[in-house]
């Protein structure tokens, strides 16, 4: 498989475009080079043994938003994929990069049917929205919107927080529910750290007041 010449269709397709108009330019593309990351840090904890699709699961996550805007964005990106790297892998490589993009958004229960390629995928898409990517997305939307820090950091700990149950319903892989959770922790903590010092406050006033009476 030609993955160089597989990244320069993403960076040729994606780099120069913006899911939305507050996002940073270039935003899919840099979401799929994390996915592909992430998706083979997940494959070398659950299949620790089996490399023989990593380079699958690499070009269908720089490729998998590629028809990011179009209804159905998933069927439609398969099939500009199948069209746009066709001679930079074998048949059956192309027909496993497309057949994970193809369904990487189905979140329904027919997902337990898939291939482990197709869910290590999904889970890596999930978990890319998560953490601190997820704070500095609020962050330019609160930028673009004008939101006060109250009303964003608010958000982070309180409704965004509570929201990753679903997300968290739509893992397929035990490993990957562990990592969204350490991901929900610390956006709890950071949300109520950002709101206590937004409004003026000190984080753990109390511990830090009783080590300065203590080195006095």
């Amino acid at each position: 498989m030609e993955l160089e010449r597989i990244k320069l269709v993403a960076e040729k397709r994606l780099k120069n475009r913006r899911s939305h108009s507050w996002k940073e330019l270039g935003n899919k593309f840099y979401h799929g080079e994390r996915v592909a990351r992430l998706a083979l840090e997940l494959r070398r904890g659950v299949l620790p043994d089996d490399a023989s699709h990593d380079d699958i699961l690499t070009a269908a996550a720089w490729l998998h938003d590629i028809a990011n805007g179009e209804e159905d964005h998933a069927a439609v990106g398969a099939k500009l994929v199948r069209e746009l790297i066709a001679d930079c892998c074998t048949v059956d490589e192309l027909d496993e990069i497309c057949s994970i993009i193809r369904v990487h958004d189905d979140r329904s229960e027919r997902r337990s049917g898939y291939s482990v390629w197709v869910r290590l995928h999904q889970d890596a898409d999930h978990l890319d929205h998560f953490g601190t990517y997820d704070i500095w997305m609020n962050c330019l939307y609160a930028f673009a919107f004008d939101e006060t820090v109250e009303g964003i950091a608010g958000f982070i700990a309180g409704e965004r927080n509570d929201s990753m149950v679903k997300y968290r319903g739509e893992l397929n892989f035990e490993l990957s529910r562990l990592i969204l959770d350490e991901k929900a922790e610390y956006q709890r903590v950071f949300g109520e750290r950002f709101l206590c010092e937004g409004l003026g406050g000190v984080w753990d006033l109390d511990g830090i007041l009783k080590r300065y009476r203590e080195s006095r």
